[in-house]
């Protein structure tokens, strides 16, 4: 199977997450359910990551280390969520850390023609950012915007995961 269609069907995982946790942002998902989605996504992610790093893969240590931090993130909030923990600041400290990492690798996406995951990568970091404002900064008076946004970014993770899983990907280097 190829990089493109692992990362596909792991982006199908992914745009449910962020979906549910969006919605759980809105008041409108139980923080247990969320955090068993968050738990199960996570677990995936790392799986798929150890995966890429070790295994009989397209895949290489570097997708791994990305596929790390947002895997973390899930566990993270799956544990959150399941311990009903007010206090998420160092989550939203975190969040800036993967931040920081996806600036990069959305231009190093770029430089090997693949557009529409630097725009992913790019994407996901503002999304993260938002989550550091709102965890960290405890800007929660932003909460419904960004769980709006977390919506919208988890729908295009959707349309990208399926097109890479079909292989419908414009973007695939040769």
């Amino acid at each position: 199977m190829s990089l493109y269609a692992e990362l596909g069907m792991a982006l199908l995982l992914i745009d449910a997450v962020l979906v549910v946790n969006g919605l759980w942002l809105l008041g409108r998902g139980d923080d247990r359910d969320t955090a068993m989605l968050n738990l199960f996504v996570g677990a995936v992610a790392f799986v798929l990551a150890m995966w890429w790093a070790f295994g009989d893969s397209e895949g290489d240590p570097f997708n791994a280390a990305g596929t790390l931090l947002f895997a973390f993130t899930y566990l993270w909030v799956g544990v959150n969520a399941y311990q009903q923990r007010d206090d998420q600041r160092s989550l939203g400290w975190y969040c800036i850390l993967v931040t920081a990492f996806t600036l990069p690798t959305g231009l190093l996406s770029l430089q090997t023609g693949d557009l529409g995951l630097a725009i992913l990568w790019w994407a996901w970091g503002s999304l993260w950012a938002a989550f550091w404002i709102l965890l960290a900064v405890e800007r929660t008076d932003y909460t419904v915007p960004i769980a709006w946004y977390t919506i919208v970014i988890g729908i295009i993770t959707a349309v990208a995961g399926y097109l890479m899983a079909i292989d419908l990907w414009l973007w695939t280097p040769t």
